[in-house]
């Protein structure tokens, strides 16, 4: 599998440009439409926050799509943050291969 040499786009700027933009919602609107707070809502928005399971379920809800997409947008999102961030000191794991 290729390696993605930009960053994915946050789930919450996808959310914001592709459905709310694109079909005049508010911010506010989608927020209490989705049972979360503005700040929330607009925390997500502007990609400070994560799509936790719980977020992902109701936006999916909310717009018929399903809770897979927006956790599998996040989790590449968040892969390609761990993979271009800081990388940690571990030690390597010698793996034996079972007979």
């Amino acid at each position: 599998m290729e390696k993605m040499t930009r960053c994915p786009t946050h789930p919450g700027l996808i959310f914001r440009l592709q459905i709310l933009e694109e079909h005049g919602i508010s911010v506010t609107k989608a927020a209490k439409a989705l049972g979360v707070s503005r700040t929330t809502m607009s925390n997500f928005c502007h990609g400070h926050i994560p799509c936790s399971a719980d977020l992902a379920q109701r936006i999916a809800l909310a717009t018929d799509s399903n809770a897979g997409l927006w956790i599998t947008l996040q989790a590449n999102y968040d892969a390609w943050q761990a993979e271009h961030g800081e990388q940690p000191v571990v030690e390597k794991l010698i793996l034996n291969s079972a007979a």
